[in-house]
């Protein structure tokens, strides 16, 4: 008999930063920081286009790496709730092979102590396990360069890098 209910394909990451909840939610909320770190490896640069961010508010971003490779993302802040939580659609647009596959991302930020928190992302609605695994792999190189940045010893002089 089939399994009228199979697990939903999902991605999950959880991570731990020895950084305060304002910080760390401010690197998901300023286009300037998400460009230093929102990326899965460090081969491929992300760039903000447009970035509302603001429930209802949309999002264009675009990865490229090598000299060919560009791959744009759009998406939808569904929910906003400052140092707590995030919600958004993903979807990719062409020439990405997932282009058009709308998915979600929920992200909450929880305070363990004074100056650690601990994030975790949830995305979701994957319609099959290659996209979905790509994502984890993704998020997992994603998280690791947030924490690389924000353990830079500078990292006050680089928080805004046109100053």
């Amino acid at each position: 008999m089939p399994n009228s209910n199979p697990k939903p394909l999902e991605a999950t990451l959880v991570r731990r930063y020895p950084h305060p909840v304002s910080l760390v939610y401010e690197m998901w909320s300023q286009p300037r920081h998400l460009e230093r770190w929102l990326s899965p490896a460090d081969d491929i640069r992300m760039e903000v286009i447009e970035f509302d961010f603001r429930e209802g508010g949309e999002f264009f971003l675009r990865y490229t790496w090598g000299e060919n490779n560009i791959f744009p993302v759009r998406g939808r802040f569904l929910t906003v709730k400052p140092e707590n939580s995030l919600i958004f659609t993903w979807v990719p647009q062409p020439a990405d092979p997932d282009a058009g596959k709308e998915t979600m991302i929920s992200v909450w930020f929880r305070a363990v102590s004074e100056g650690e928190t601990e994030v975790e992302v949830r995305h979701t609605l994957f319609p099959d396990e290659p996209m979905r695994a790509r994502h984890q792999e993704g998020w997992s190189g994603a998280f690791d360069r947030l924490f690389r940045l924000l353990a830079t010893p500078d990292w006050a002089k680089t928080k805004n890098p046109s100053a």
